[in-house]
């Protein structure tokens, strides 16, 4: 098999020639293999280069299935809107000022860029939920068709058969909501109860748009899945009721689409949210990742496996902070317990329990390759 024919295989629950190996090598790692700036790779006017490429890069130099998730371009609509202005603070950081330019009136956020994690936001735009999220809905909530898809499109032909291409379509409700709000998550929260009725509104509109934009992935790319993040929106935060309120709504109008397409559907839980595994399933929801043990997470792999190994396909389990410290007996023997419980029939894809760290050698990282090179055939 292909790297791309074997990790296509175990996202779709199948059982390939051996167990694809995909630790997730988000944005560290890349720009470390590349030897290259940080800012090179980041969504500031420094940038030269898009961040998957570095991605399928560093797959390739160590050897393993790659995977690789594009979302799509914002459309000519929303670049008019957004005028942005990126300094140097230092040799280290990058400090962006945001503003959105709408038809009500203009909303100002900041973001800082580093090595480790680029455009976090330091100040957000709605700092008034019912004054300002309207201006955020207008700037958001456009036609999908008319977003720029073509990063995903070269992303798929470069990947080849590499690996496993997929189209991101964006983040939980919840996720979205803290993106943009002022006081994070924990006014998120106070939010959903003070504004119920009037989220409930926003939260239609913003599951047609990210449905509208699966639709547009599925009929324009040939990618074979689309990725979803949950972003915040874990039990380390927020509570089953919440989720099942506000997230599966949107987790469900996606995985219909996928599901009409016969594409992957992807989800990216962090952290807690073992409870969450069966309201996933029947929403429909195939592949998740990356199954953090405790304790930044509560999954036990094998009682998951056990109970949704024929329902979802599954990707992680290792700890990136344990494989950080690892000598090589260690590695080789976690890689051997989690092909214990995971491996059978197929659907399991060793990976590291989210990203891998800034501080894992390169040597770790290939062994943990080789290990499953030498225990993982079927």
């Amino acid at each position: 098999m292909t790297p791309k024919d074997r990790i296509t295989a175990a996202f779709r629950n199948e059982k390939p020639d051996r167990v694809p190996v995909s630790p997730e090598l988000w944005d560290v790692i890349p720009i470390l293999v590349s030897g290259r700036p940080f800012y090179e790779f980041s969504a500031t006017c420094f940038g030269k280069t898009p961040l998957w490429k570095a991605q399928l890069d560093a797959y390739l130099f160590f050897g393993c299935e790659a995977w690789v998730p594009v979302e799509p371009g914002p459309s000519r609509r929303q670049r008019k809107m957004v005028e942005a202005r990126s300094r140097f603070l230092n040799d280290e950081s990058i400090h962006t000022d945001l503003i959105y330019k709408t038809s009500k009136g203009e909303l100002q956020e900041t973001r800082r860029s580093c090595f480790d994690f680029d455009l976090w936001a330091v100040t957000r735009p709605v700092k008034d939920l019912l004054l300002d999220m309207p201006l955020i809905e207008e700037y958001f909530f456009g036609d999908p068709g008319d977003l720029d898809y073509a990063q995903i499109v070269i992303a798929y032909d470069e990947t080849a058969e590499a690996g496993i291409c997929e189209g991101i379509v964006g983040n939980s409700f919840f996720e979205f909501l803290t993106m943009y709000r002022e006081g994070g998550a924990v006014q998120v929260i106070l939010d959903l109860y003070e504004h119920a009725d009037y989220l409930k509104v926003v939260q239609k509109r913003y599951s047609e748009y990210l449905a509208g934009i699966a639709e547009q992935i599925c009929a324009r790319t040939a990618v074979e899945g689309i990725f979803l993040n949950c972003g915040s929106a874990s039990l380390n935060i927020t509570s089953p009721e919440l989720f099942r309120v506000w997230d599966i709504p949107t987790i469900k109008a996606v995985a219909d689409v996928a599901g009409r397409y016969d594409r992957i559907f992807h989800y990216h839980l962090h952290g807690l949210g073992r409870k969450m595994l069966g309201d996933l399933a029947e929403a429909g929801v195939t592949m998740l990742c990356p199954l953090e043990k405790a304790p930044r997470g509560d999954f036990v792999l094998e009682e998951v496996k056990a109970e949704f190994g024929s329902r979802i396909a599954l990707k992680g389990g290792v700890d990136p902070f344990v494989l950080e410290e690892a000598t090589s007996a260690q590695i080789e023997r976690i890689v051997k317990e989690c092909l214990a419980a995971c491996a059978e029939d197929g659907g399991y894809t060793l990976a590291t329990g989210d990203g891998v760290l800034k501080g894992t050698s390169f040597d770790k990282i290939r062994l943990l390759v080789e290990y499953c090179r030498k225990h993982g055939a079927y």
